[in-house]
């Protein structure tokens, strides 16, 4: 499975590392082709650059651009017809607060501009820095929540999230993203603004 990423910053080169050492081939892709072709040749594993509309030959498609942007990369990227498109981003604010909600979200609205793709929300409530964590068997791993309406893309994106080595929680459908998204805005809100670093994540436990 190929897996292209639209995006460059932090979350983009720390899934394209992690991604990359459990072994998938990886298309890091940007507006600046040659920028995006220098951070991937200091990734190790089978990463390349590519421009954003390459992006659209992979399997699976991560945009990892802040929200704002992703209107344009995605009008970049084309229709990506019966593609798996991973959506993580937060829809942030002005002082940290929930720029859309609570009756959509950003990923529903995603799903909106490219509606022959496969939506999956996913990675949004992990901070970049968690991306470089070493686990060994008797560590608890980040927790991922992802939620999506077709079966076959959620599938697509619980095994990366296993093969990552972090736990998968299935969230339901794509519309709970409404609820996904705040708990997001919550990790920044503790890490950021209460400062408790960028070493934290959610986990949903049972009793």
């Amino acid at each position: 499975m190929s897996i292209a990423i639209i995006g460059a910053g932090a979350m983009g080169k720390g899934l394209a590392r992690r991604l990359a050492a459990a072994g998938e081939t990886i298309v890091l892709a940007g507006r600046d082709k040659d920028k995006v072709a220098a951070i991937a040749a200091d990734i190790p594993g089978d990463v390349t650059g590519a421009s954003i509309d390459q992006a659209a030959n992979a399997d699976v498609i991560i945009l990892a651009v802040p929200y704002p942007e992703a209107a344009n990369a995605l009008a970049e990227a084309g229709p990506l017809t019966g593609k798996v498109l991973i959506d993580i981003s937060n829809p942030v604010g002005p002082e940290l607060s929930l720029a859309v909600g609570m009756t959509t979200s950003a990923a529903e609205e995603i799903q909106k501009l490219v509606p022959q793709a496969r939506v999956v929300k996913a990675f949004n409530t992990v901070f970049a820095e968690l991306l470089d964590l070493k686990l060994s068997k008797p560590d608890t791993p980040p927790q991922v929540i992802f939620a999506g309406d077709h079966e076959f893309a959620n599938h697509r994106v619980e095994a990366l999230i296993k093969a990552i080595g972090f736990e998968p929680l299935d969230a339901g459908p794509l519309k709970n993203a409404r609820f996904i998204e705040p708990v997001g805005l919550m990790m920044i809100q503790l890490g950021h603004g209460l400062g408790r670093g960028s070493r934290i994540a959610p986990r949903f436990v049972e009793y």
